[in-house]
């Protein structure tokens, strides 16, 4: 497995030996707990019920209560040990070993092989057993025999039945033995545990890689409807957060993703405001016992790859639009320039005036807007390629401004600059007539609207990634926002004498050139079209 980033050996070597003294200090805490508790009611016990004897047993108890004192003033000692953290074994060690002390002064006072309280002897070798396994029931059981068998023999004032000390020490054998077994079993056990506890650790952090790592969203609803899981890429596409979700209804956020089971698509505002296009397949969870205990959905935002098909339909019916546009082109400028011709012709020759002169006008006139038509349809339906070149759209920008002012449509306009340099591959005409359309736009709204002034404001700056941004906003009327998805549509227009082509021209312009435009009601109220051009091409 990897190791944590920043980790150094020595910070490893402590953490794996951290890890096996945490059972030993524990057993160990319990240890010196339970002889405190033992010792206290045991030989506090005996002696007290001893002095309230009286007679000749009193020097007896003060014996005891001395051990007993002894045992608390030990036990803290050991406790402050503990909690050092430092040599945990030779503190086991050192527990082991003021036990068999602690059972020979008690035998020692209360008859030796007699004693009622020989089975401390045992009580040390479980110990031993129960802190340091095998190891520590034999050498428990060795202190015993060797503190038991020869003081008995040496320092009893009379001398022991042999049966009595072969019983006794084959007790401390046999629980030796016994505690070694089991104490055995139980070391090999949690070892085989903990190994089973990293194969879990190991899947599970291997389960929670896949699951993290994959592309598509998976979101997770227990058989009450709530969240229990959303992944990463869930996360990113929703802009939802696992910890705002676990546990909430998901009716609450994922309302559009609870269909039918199978494959489907549907519409999904993100927690960003986004509105996303996603497709989603829902499916039951199952148990072991093949019962229904929730739902997963696997779900991808499809909404790039539809504008892209929406993009590729348009230029597939663009290009069929072409073919007939340049002979409808033809058939239609030869007839009016003959028409024009004639009427020039005809003027010149009759010098008109009245009524004559006045429709004759009305022929020219909208011949010419006839003329201009048919040739704002050539450009939209069979654009030139972009001739790219390094460029400032700021320049760009800047440029068109200083033409557009002088045009009549200006004159409802006050036009505020925020330009700052920005640098971009683009074709430099074609950039012109994408602004100078949006500001004929804003120009003609406000007509439109019967505003005498519209404040429009054109915004140039880089984008954090690279690339160019280019925003003309106006406090217009604005655009209401059932005509939204069809602004950029050819041929629709919410002008009397609109063509529907403005627009959808800056659309082909700004898609020749791989960047995106977008509209979107502006801060003061009117309409705020965006253009995003891609970053220049490395040298």
């Amino acid at each position: 497995m990897a190791e944590p980033a920043g980790s150094s050996p020595a910070d490893r070597a402590d953490a794996g030996a951290e890890a096996p003294a945490r059972p030993l200090r524990r057993k160990l805490a319990w240890v010196v707990a339970f002889r405190l508790v033992l010792v206290t009611v045991l030989l506090g016990g005996t002696a007290a019920w001893q002095a309230r004897a009286g007679g000749g047993d009193a020097p007896l108890a003060g014996a005891l209560n001395r051990i007993v004192l002894a045992t608390l003033a030990a036990s803290v000692a050991f406790g402050l040990w503990l909690r050092a953290g430092r040599a945990l074994k030779a503190l086991a060690w050192a527990q082991i070993a003021w036990d068999v002390a602690l059972a020979t002064a008690v035998v020692s006072l209360t008859g030796w092989s007699d004693s009622v309280f020989v089975s401390l002897y045992s009580l040390a070798i479980v110990e031993g057993g129960i802190l340091l396994f095998q190891r520590g029931a034999v050498g428990a059981l060795a202190a015993a025999l060797a503190a038991y068998v020869p003081v008995s023999l040496a320092a009893a004032p009379s001398r022991p039945a042999l049966l009595t000390l072969f019983a006794h020490a084959g007790a401390f054998v046999a629980t030796a033995a016994l505690a070694s077994y089991l104490s055995e079993q139980v070391r090999r056990t949690g070892e085989r545990l903990a190994e089973r506890e990293l194969d879990l650790a190991a899947i599970t952090a291997l389960h929670e890689s896949i699951v993290q790592s994959v592309a598509s969203g998976l979101l997770t609803l227990d058989a009450r409807g709530r969240v229990t899981f959303l992944n990463r890429a869930g996360e990113q596409i929703t802009g939802l957060t696992l910890a705002e979700v676990r546990g909430q209804p998901a009716g609450r956020w994922f309302s559009a993703l609870q269909g039918q089971a199978g494959r489907d698509e549907t519409d999904f505002t993100s927690a960003r405001g986004e509105r996303l296009r996603l497709g989603y397949s829902l499916f039951p969870l199952r148990g072991r016992e093949g019962e229904e205990i929730g739902r997963a959905v696997i779900f991808q935002d499809l909404t790039a790859l539809r504008a892209m098909e929406e993009r590729v339909q348009r230029s597939e019916r663009l290009a069929e639009m072409g073919s007939v546009a340049a002979g409808l082109a033809h058939e239609l400028r030869n007839p009016l320039a003959s028409m024009s011709g004639s009427v020039e012709l005809l003027r010149a020759g009759l010098d008109p005036a009245g009524q004559d002169a006045r429709l004759m006008d009305i022929v020219l006139r909208e011949a010419t807007r006839l003329n201009q038509l048919v040739t704002r349809f050539l450009e939209y339906a069979r654009p030139a390629e972009p001739r790219r070149s390094p460029a400032d759209l700021a320049r760009i920008a800047g440029d068109t401004l200083d033409v557009f002012a002088n045009d009549p449509a200006a004159a409802r306009l006050e036009v505020a600059r925020e330009l700052v340099p920005t640098p971009a591959t683009c074709d430099a005409d074609q950039m012109r007539q994408v602004m100078w359309n949006l500001l004929l736009n804003a120009a003609q709204a406000a007509r439109a609207a019967g505003r005498e002034r519209v404040a429009v404001t054109v915004r140039c700056a880089p984008e954090p990634g690279g690339g160019g941004r280019l925003e003309v906003e106006d406090d217009g009327p604005g655009i209401a926002a059932q005509d939204l998805p069809r602004l950029f549509t050819p041929f629709f227009t919410t002008k009397e004498r609109g063509t529907g082509l403005g627009l959808a021209t800056v659309q082909r312009i700004v898609d020749a050139h791989q960047g995106t435009v977008a509209a979107a009601p502006g801060a003061a109220g009117g309409a705020r079209f965006t253009i995003r051009l891609p970053p220049p091409a490395p040298r």
